[in-house]
């Protein structure tokens, strides 16, 4: 081994006590199908004509595909993407405003996860926007809490 390479040891892997089966966490939720998404986009559709961003980010919230495939978890994506690039940006600290602290880290997962898709960079200033909001609105406690949750959409 090279001496620039001394960064890249896992030293986790060395210790005895960090066995992390992915099978251990219970699985919570049912499996979703894309026809449960196609319906979930409608809904979220005409949410967003009604400019009811609190409703639609709470039904997405509560419809989050959790295990589900590749495919259906993209739609999901494609959908909750269009809820948050249709909100002014004016208007972002009054909605963030009517969550509670359990959506809005559920918001944040959907933030970071959009930001790492490559069809989202379009306008990936308004991800950050929205997560410069919340962090300015309720602190960063939600970018910690992701970043420590083993549910991962």
């Amino acid at each position: 081994m090279s001496f620039e390479d001394w960064r890249r040891i896992d030293v986790d892997q060395y210790d005895p006590e960090n066995v992390y089966v992915e099978d251990e966490l219970p699985d919570t939720r049912p499996n979703t199908s894309l026809q449960d998404i196609q319906s979930l986009t409608q809904t979220l559709r005409s949410s967003i004509q009604r400019m009811d961003i609190v409703n639609a980010l709470k039904t997405a919230i509560e419809n989050a595909p959790y295990g589900a495939s590749e495919e259906v978890k993209d739609a999901f994506l494609h959908s909750v993407y269009e809820v948050f690039v249709s909100v002014k940006l004016s208007d972002i600290n009054n909605f963030i405003g009517q969550f509670d602290i359990d959506s809005i880290d559920a918001i944040v997962k959907f933030v970071y996860v959009l930001m790492s898709k490559e069809w989202a960079l379009k306008q990936s200033s308004t991800l950050i926007v929205w997560l410069d909001r919340i962090v300015e609105t309720v602190g960063d406690g939600p970018i910690v809490r992701y970043l420590s949750d083993p549910y991962k959409l």
